[in-house]
């Protein structure tokens, strides 16, 4: 009885997972369907706003994709694809002037489900890329 248990149990995880992959690999985002989020990372850059926001559309960093833009509203929308660890991640951003220079916020959304430290990594990963990118600074949070 052990066996059959724990087969079923096996499969409604398989079942899971595939579902969860299925959703993952089709989710499609856009600056207007994936808002900035509360998980936040702000890089801040000693260059105009539409030089920064031209280097991360046109440059971005490397790992990381485009998918959407409003240059009219500053907004981006970056993505990243699933890994052995990760269902892949939409990258919100929003870029703004500030007084001495411009402020770089970074969101990040799991295509799927996603919680924990693997999560904090990769938002840190991108924001370390955009402050290279735009020799900015990520600020301290």
């Amino acid at each position: 009885m052990d066996i059959e248990v724990f087969l079923l149990v096996m499969l409604i995880m398989a079942v899971v997972v595939c579902v969860l992959l299925v959703i993952a690999l089709t989710r499609k985002g856009t600056v207007a369907t994936v808002p900035m989020t509360k998980r936040r990372q702000v890089v801040r850059v000693d260059a105009p706003p539409d030089h920064v926001y031209a280097w991360i559309t046109q440059r971005w960093p490397a790992g990381f994709s485009v998918v959407d833009t409003d240059p009219g509203r500053g907004l981006a929308l970056l993505d990243s694809g699933m890994s052995l660890a990760t269902w892949g991640f939409f990258y919100p951003v929003l870029v703004t002037p500030e007084p001495t220079g411009t402020r770089v916020e970074l969101g990040i959304k799991s295509k799927a489900i996603q919680y924990g430290p693997l999560v904090t990594r990769q938002h840190r990963k991108l924001a370390d890329a955009v402050a290279a990118l735009t020799h900015g600074r990520v600020e301290a949070g």
